[in-house]
């Protein structure tokens, strides 16, 4: 089903994303609201202690160990919900950002420049799982324990309860009347931030250029100058934060002075109305106790409303932006790492490309046009063409990480799986392959995690890998750093070919191979052919025996004609 990014919510949205940590929000819920009985019975025992030793009775151990046992529970709680607190944030900021590059992936972020994506994935993504946390969590707690504090005071002394009940609006108003100020200055903040991370991006791009033409201080001058200006909105949206907590300090310190004052008289016996002339020392201490917590929850409330600014103001980039990606949120994403990772993978797939249209943009040319082909399971398809007609992308379709904007790609006969739903069911080996920090083993057991070293020397000998500077134990950065470009590709290809998954991707694996080393990795996916399905893109005629089909690509076709495929041998395919 499709998604229109326009009819999302970003309220509704946000407060979807709770269902990503329920068991831990639930436990996080609790040892916040342990806090306010706790509160209450601290004061409680504290009254006591008091009045039994300005009294000068006997029985002081008895409140004191109670005290501390109290006191005891309570950092207990503390700490609790500050772990839980942590967890909630972790869990739900990670599962955002597994959604997001899911659908940057996918190129529903085609239009958002690389900072703003980054940001999306980073910021934006934390700013949600902040909010959860904190404000939305804080939210039913400051209503639940205020009504539990004006219950305690009510049955007490009906007076205090009255000051409790009729200052404790005054914080949520002043939150209100200021709210719409402080979710401004964060979609300012917002955005320049984003403006920040792309244009500091493209000069890092261009700084090859940049000091060809002398421009290094220039520019270095230009990234200060926005830097200072995103430093601007960071300071307006820290003045709203702090200006709103300090009137609110100023509401809750007059309310407990007022308490103060209301039981100070009457235990001085100058006032005479309401129920004061019964209170104790130890019952007007305990309100007086009171009042500061009973403020409390509604200041933590305060203190984090700047944190649901800043996730309203993620919420209206990331909604829109998840829903292009065509994610509903159900279910766990797949990272890339994971994408090739199956202990049992299953039969290879049977595929379909029913009349598949697609372009990058409306105001670009078609790739594709009506483009139709059949595979049988565990076929090989080639897929051949000049370079920019569009083979890289095909494969991009056939693993789910581009939706077409018409017709289908079938895998067994139904629509291809996204790429949250195809865990270990594929494996792909591109032209610019990308690994772990780690050794070359370790990258290949990242597919084959039971693989012993004679399983990986043999995959690296099919590839033609057998001359690596320090073979297994060879350490590799993101970038294949410690390899060269041909070796980073032939390794993404062992790492396919080692991996269980049933169906082979494959960007140009013979490219740059000379012919010994290119004949020994054909005999290779000839091998596997069978038990796997392949669809390569390729331009060496080397690989046309494996083919049971293969698919021309080109960049315009002549009017009437349509691409189609050719069974079992490398020739032009026939037109209509």
């Amino acid at each position: 089903m499709s998604i229109d990014p326009h009819q999302i919510d970003p309220a509704t949205w946000l407060a979807d994303q709770r269902r990503h940590a329920p068991r831990m929000l639930r436990r996080l819920l609790l040892t916040a609201l342990a806090d306010a009985p706790l509160a209450i019975v601290q004061a409680a025992l504290l009254a006591w202690l008091a009045a039994n030793l300005l009294a000068g009775r006997g029985g002081l151990w008895t409140p004191a160990t109670l005290l501390l046992l109290a006191l005891a529970l309570r950092a207990v709680a503390g700490a609790a919900r500050a772990r839980y607190s942590a967890g909630v944030a972790a869990d739900i900021t990670r599962t955002v950002r597994e959604r997001v590059a899911d659908a940057l992936l996918r190129g529903a972020g085609a239009a958002l420049p690389p900072g703003e994506a980054s940001t999306a994935l980073l910021e934006q993504a934390q700013a949600v799982g902040r909010y959860h946390a904190g404000f939305a969590v804080q939210r039913r707690v400051a209503s639940l324990a205020t009504v539990l504090f004006l219950v305690a005071a009510f049955s007490v002394d009906w007076i205090v309860g009255l000051i409790f009940l009729c200052t404790a609006p005054l914080i949520p108003v002043f939150m209100m009347l200021v709210g719409t100020g402080a979710q401004r200055a964060a979609d300012r903040q917002l955005d320049s931030l984003r403006f920040l991370g792309g244009y500091f991006l493209d000069r890092l791009r261009g700084v090859l250029t940049l000091r060809a033409f002398a421009r290094e201080e220039a520019e270095r001058r230009a990234v200060d100058t926005v830097n200072g200006e995103y430093r601007r909105h960071t300071m307006k949206v820290l003045r709203i934060a702090f200006l709103t907590s300090a009137v609110l300090e100023l509401f809750a310190a007059l309310s407990v002075a007022l308490v103060a004052l209301y039981v100070g008289l009457h235990l001085l016996k100058l006032v005479a109305f309401g129920p004061g002339p019964a209170l104790t020392f130890g019952t007007g201490l305990w309100l007086l106790l009171l009042a500061p917590e009973f403020y409390q929850p509604l200041r933590q409330l305060a203190a984090g409303y700047h944190d649901r600014a800043a996730a309203r103001a993620a919420a209206e980039v990331l909604a829109p932006l998840l829903a292009a990606g065509g994610q509903t949120g159900d279910g766990p994403v797949a990272t890339a790492a994971t994408a090739a990772m199956a202990t049992d993978a299953g039969p290879p797939p049977a595929l379909t490309l029913d009349a598949l249209s697609f372009r990058f943009a409306d105001d670009q040319p078609a790739l594709f046009e009506q483009l139709s082909a059949t595979l049988p399971a565990g076929g090989c398809l080639l897929l051949r063409g000049d370079s920019g007609t569009g083979k890289s992308t095909l494969l991009r379709l056939i693993a789910g990480l581009l939706a077409p904007q018409q017709g289908a790609v079938l895998h067994d006969g139904r629509p291809a799986p996204l790429l949250t739903e195809h865990t270990g069911r594929l494996a792909w080996a591109g032209q610019h392959p990308w690994f772990v920090h780690g050794t070359v083993a370790e990258n290949l057991r990242l597919v084959a995690p039971e693989a012993d070293d004679a399983d990986l020397e043999a995959v690296l000998a099919e590839c033609g890998l057998t001359a690596l500077p320090a073979g297994l134990a060879t350490p590799l950065d993101e970038n294949g750093g410690g390899l060269s470009g041909g070796q980073g590709r032939r390794l993404a290809l062992a790492r396919a070919l080692l991996s269980p998954a049933p169906l082979l991707l494959l960007d140009e694996p013979t490219a740059e191979l000379d012919p010994a080393s290119e004949a020994r990795l054909v005999d290779a996916l000839a091998a596997r052919k069978g038990t796997r399905t392949l669809v390569i893109a390729t331009h060496s005629p080397a690989l046309a025996p494996l083919a049971d089909h293969s698919l021309w690509l080109s960049a315009a076709p002549a009017p009437g004609e349509k691409e189609e495929t050719t069974p079992r041998h490398w020739e032009a395919p026939a037109h209509d």
